[in-house]
């Protein structure tokens, strides 16, 4: 007699979504100096394409808001505001407690002091 187990599988909802920087913007920021991006309720999935030559750094200041910070190693080596666009993957929570504090904040800092702060829908974020 063949018996049948129910099997769970992992929960295949949570959904990620790669920031989307204005780069309308792009020119009047010039090359991008220092690039911050602020998760709260929540956390940075992954990265792709990360541009070269940038040191990294990810962490949390406290529980519920981690960032990741790049700045170039060599001031030659510093892009424009394009190259950092769809690198940052960040996870939409699911649950209703994280939805309420979910937010993302992106601030930038060009060569020549232009500064520049997203957050939410700007990025491409779903309400």
């Amino acid at each position: 007699m063949l018996g049948l187990i129910p099997c769970f599988a992992a929960d295949q909802t949570q959904q990620e979504v790669f920031l989307a920087l204005p780069l309308v913007e792009a020119k009047a920021l010039g090359q991008v100096e220092k690039l911050v991006v602020t998760v709260s309720c929540s956390w940075i999935s992954s990265l792709k394409n990360v541009p070269e030559l940038y040191d990294i750094k990810m962490g949390y200041d406290i529980p519920m808001e981690n960032f990741f910070e790049a700045e170039p190693r060599l001031g030659g080596a510093a892009v424009d505001l394009s190259k950092w666009d769809r690198v940052v993957g960040v996870r939409i929570p699911q649950d209703n407690d994280s939805k309420k504090c979910f937010r993302v904040t992106v601030v930038a800092e060009g060569r020549l002091g232009a500064h520049r702060q997203w957050d939410g829908a700007q990025l491409g974020i779903p309400k």
